[in-house]
């Protein structure tokens, strides 16, 4: 039940569902684009993503000096449906500005890193 238990806090915070949503609209985010996006600074972006990735909603790669996150694809079958179920909901009005804020980014950066997340 800890493993559960573990997995609904990581989903009870404002920042975290902002997370997920971005991850939600792109396969994959590097931190600094999920830091700049989110106006946080690298260590609460930090702290964030390593819950995530603790409770297992998170997976990283490291490429160089950049760590990128995508959603676990070895989710259990109950998370699983729970983080799709969530996901539908941020194609909803409230996460709007949050999604043409990541649109916004995304284009300004282009292609290549603009900072360097370790």
């Amino acid at each position: 039940m800890k493993k559960e238990a573990r997995f609904f806090k990581a989903l009870a915070d404002d920042t975290r569902l902002a997370i997920l949503a971005l991850l939600s609209w792109r396969e994959e985010l590097c931190v600094c684009d999920i830091l700049t996006v989110l106006e946080l600074t690298q260590s609460k972006a930090s702290r964030h993503l390593r819950y995530l990735t603790q409770a297992g909603i998170l997976e990283d790669r490291r490429e160089a000096v950049w760590v990128y996150y995508r959603i676990s694809s070895d989710l259990p079958p109950l998370e699983a449906g729970i983080v799709k179920s969530i996901q539908t909901h941020f194609d909803s009005k409230p996460y709007a500005a949050l999604k043409k804020k990541l649109d916004s980014w995304l284009a300004r950066k282009g292609n290549k890193p603009l900072c360097k997340c370790t």
